[in-house]
This record gives structure tokens, C-alpha cells and sequence, in this order.
């Protein structure tokens, strides 16, 4: 399921452009070097851009001038959707960021795995709990 986004350029409620998990990393990377790229929603100039954020209205289908409530953001919860997309930006988010200090600008929006970003498993924890277990056996 795609998953959508918005960069924002305003203070106003409407003051964003549309994009979707693709145009994600471009448009950190322009906020972040105030950069000017084009989207799939439009241009936008990157000293402008404020943030790039969740589009909760096209994830769930309602209007764009929509007013979140309470209620909606009990449906996100419930749903997960909420947690999912603040996972996938900040995963994102930390994939720009490394490959600006790295100089691999290149890579960005490629969809290149980085392993160096990938989550530790549970492996050290498990031998540590293995070498303890077998310390107190009696």
C-alpha cells in the first residue's frame, strides 16, 4: 500500500505539496540543503520548505480541508497507520542524513539499501541472557 506524504511550505492549512513514499528522501534532502526540486505534486523551492510530514487526508481518504478530530486520530491509532508512517519518515529521515555526511548524496531517493542503518538484531542480548543463564544454573 503506498504510503503518502506532504511537504510543507506554509502556514496555512493547505499551504503543502502532495507526494508519496518515493518522493520522500528528495524532499528531506531539498529541505535540508534548500535545494529546489520538482514532485510529482508540483515544484517547490527548497528554502521554503518548513517540514516534511504524514498526509493523513489521503491515507484515509478524506478532503484535504478536513479538520483532524479526536476521533481521526483514535482511527489512526487503532489502525496503526500513525506509528507506520512515523517510522517509515524517520527511517528516511536518518537515510538522508547519513548519506549527506557520508558524501553519498548520489544514493538518495534510489532505494538503495544501507546496511550500516539497519537495526541491530537481538543477537548481543541473546548471548549475554545465554552466558547469564548459564552462570546461575545450580
Amino acid at each position: 500500500m503506498t504510503k503518502f506524504f506532504k511537504i510543507i511550505w506554509g502556514y496555512e492549512a493547505e499551504d503543502y505539496t502532495e507526494i508519496d513514499e518515493t518522493e520522500v528522501e528528495k524532499a528531506e534532502y531539498a529541505h535540508l540543503t534548500k535545494k529546489d526540486a520538482i514532485y510529482s505534486g508540483g515544484s517547490v523551492s527548497g528554502s521554503r520548505i518548513i517540514a516534511v510530514a504524514e498526509d493523513y487526508h489521503r491515507a484515509m481518504g478524506w478532503n484535504r480541508g478536513y479538520k483532524l478530530g479526536a476521533l481521526d486520530y483514535e482511527e489512526l491509532k487503532e489502525k496503526g497507520i500513525d506509528r507506520e508512517y512515523r517510522k517509515f519518515l524517520a527511517e528516511k529521515k536518518d537515510k538522508v542524513h547519513y548519506l549527506i555526511e557520508t558524501k553519498q548524496e548520489h544514493l538518495i531517493g534510489k532505494n538503495i539499501a544501507i546496511p550500516e542503518l539497519e537495526k541491530p538484531q537481538h543477537n548481543e542480548i541473546s548471548e549475554a541472557a545465554k552466558q547469564l543463564s548459564g552462570k546461575l544454573k545450580v
